[in-house]
């Protein structure tokens, strides 16, 4: 329904909570997001706590997990197309080549450096044409008119939206760099203009219900509306990446034609949590409320380093952490939410991260979340499970995860860790069709136990012997032609026991086994590098020989 990054496999987490918790207990994700684990626990009929430091994820888990009336909110989206829809298409107004009469643009392809159009396409009402043409010179003199006219028609109209200030930030620097230093540059004047009409119509709907859930749609939209839209082949793409990037040809996509695809995407999410949430769905005030049976669902906007819960009261944690620096969630969640607040950025101070403008180095990243899994030991109920997916290409922020959940006072469960293979549509992804993308993630079971006691003690792990496997893996791969990504994933199999038994008594030897696994990786780096380059061409290859068949 709505764009939130490094979702998780919602199938994964709704096996996790079967397995580790009962209908009518109590789960915790501390770290919600964009709301897999709550939606999950509540389709399962357990009572669930949702807590994230970002107001742009606990919006989208609430907004997914709370009851709609369908009907109501189809009649507000027919209501609002009377007022704007008009209004908004006459801003992508064309000729149709096939018939000449009047057309609408679905989307208009820009070249960014010449600025000029390059092509659109369109849909012809009267002739059924959907067909692709070069601008004509109707189309050049209309973009020029909404550019000269845009502050006039803004101050007429009385249209808002954000001109919020790019911070400086670690994914925000490439765009300073570029001369944009205000969000609203990512968008076009046209788009710019029909997303304000569009906001200021949805205010005047008077069923709350249905405003909010319009204003839902629209944040959703935004995705496809900026810049950083593009053509990827012949498959129309908002933005996908997890930076802010415009492509050398960007995609101006019709407002209003987003929107509605949009309400459709959401009335289709709707309706399934509709059915498989339903009235289940209880707002919790607060614990009490929840505890009691007052409420079933408990959504926080904080840091989980400090819960209004009790000790010893949920029944278990599951979530999906931060992974070092791997995702700016408050940096690129920005660009939603200054439409929903006024123009105010999303707070970064407690946000559990690695990142250089923030000053915060993965020492201080393992101690936010140190603090956070701590708080998590003190609410769960004692021989309760943590349970945990984690995916990071780089072992040292996997070993400071482990170490944080150690010093916690959370063990490691014997066999308390797998592998899980990515399904298919994370396969496709940008990130991970990489070559070299280390996708998938690893699944981590703890407990909390009175003592540090994990069944793993008994492997009684040496540093030299961890070192001595480690080469000798690396020298394996090197004779098989073993990727980057397995390498890793039988690494981690190595070094995983390792940190989990000693991360409470020595916190050096994990350290030097994090850092002799990282460095011997950087030696081998060239010959990664060449392997990647041999995987690159024999796709190619391929891909030539089924293209000539």
């Amino acid at each position: 329904m709505h764009k939130y990054f490094a979702r998780r496999p919602w199938n994964v987490f709704s096996e996790l909570i079967s397995h580790y918790s009962s209908p009518d207990e109590i789960i915790l994700d501390p770290f919600c997001g964009g709301g897999v684990t709550i939606v999950e626990s509540l389709k399962l009929r357990r009572r669930a706590i949702g807590v994230d430091v970002n107001p742009l994820a606990t919006y989208v888990t609430l907004m997914q997990t709370k009851p709609i009336n369908l009907e109501a909110f189809q009649q507000a989206f027919h209501e609002l197309g009377k007022g704007v829809e008009r209004e908004i298409e006459s801003l992508y107004s064309t000729k149709c080549v096939k018939c000449g009469g009047a057309a609408v643009a679905d989307w208009i392809e820009w070249d960014e450096q010449a600025k000029r159009i390059v092509r659109l396409k369109y849909n012809c009402a009267s002739c059924g044409a959907s067909r692709e043409k070069p601008p004509d010179r109707s189309d050049n003199r209309l973009a020029e008119k909404i550019e000269r006219d845009f502050t006039q028609t803004v101050k007429q109209k009385k249209l808002w939206f954000p001109r919020t200030q790019i911070p400086p930030g670690d994914k925000t620097n490439s765009l300073l760099n570029q001369g944009i230093n205000s969000f609203h540059e990512l968008f076009t004047r046209r788009n710019l203009l029909s997303l304000s009409i569009l906001l200021k119509q949805i205010q005047k709907i008077e069923d709350k219900e249905a405003r909010d859930f319009l204003k839902f749609t629209s944040s959703s939209s935004l995705k496809w509306a900026s810049r950083q839209s593009h053509l990827r082949g012949q498959i129309v793409e908002g933005w996908a990446m997890h930076a802010y990037w415009i492509y050398p040809k960007s995609l101006e996509i019709n407002v209003w034609n987003t929107f509605k695809r949009r309400t459709n995407a959401v009335l289709r999410g709707k309706k399934y949590s509709n059915e498989h949430i339903g009235n289940f769905y209880r707002t919790a005030r607060n614990f009490d409320n929840l505890a009691g049976g007052k409420g079933s669902c408990l959504i926080l906007n904080r840091s989980a380093s400090h819960l209004p819960i009790p000790n010893e009261s949920v029944d278990a944690v599951l979530t999906d952490p931060p992974y070092g620096a791997n995702v700016n969630y408050g940096e690129l969640s920005d660009f939603w939410y200054i439409w929903m607040s006024g123009g105010k950025p999303v707070p970064k101070r407690d946000e559990v991260i690695v990142n250089r403008t923030q000053r915060k180095t993965l020492a201080d990243y393992e101690g936010l979340l140190h603090n956070v899994l701590k708080e998590c030991y003190r609410v769960l109920k004692p021989n309760s499970y943590l349970v945990s997916t984690f995916n990071s290409k780089d072992m040292r922020v996997v070993a400071s995860f482990i170490t944080a959940a150690s010093r916690a006072g959370f063990a490691l469960e014997p066999n308390g860790f797998v592998y899980q293979k990515p399904i298919r549509p994370y396969v496709t992804t940008f990130h991970a069709m990489q070559i070299g993308a280390f996708v998938g993630d690893f699944i981590f079971t703890f407990i909390k136990a009175p003592k540090f006691s994990s069944g793993l003690r008994t492997i009684e792990p040496n540093l030299q012997k961890v070192k001595s496997e480690l080469t000798g893996l690396i020298e394996l791969a090197e004779k098989g032609d073993m990727t980057e990504p397995l390498l890793r994933e039988n690494a981690y199999r190595i070094l995983i026991p390792f940190l989990a038994t000693q991360s409470q008594i020595d916190i050096r030897g994990c350290r030097e086994a994090v850092d002799f696994f990282e460095t011997k990786m950087r030696e081998h780096e060239l010959y990664f590098k060449n392997l990647r380059r041999k995987i690159t061409e024999k796709r190619r290859r391929a891909f030539r020989k089924k293209r000539k068949s």
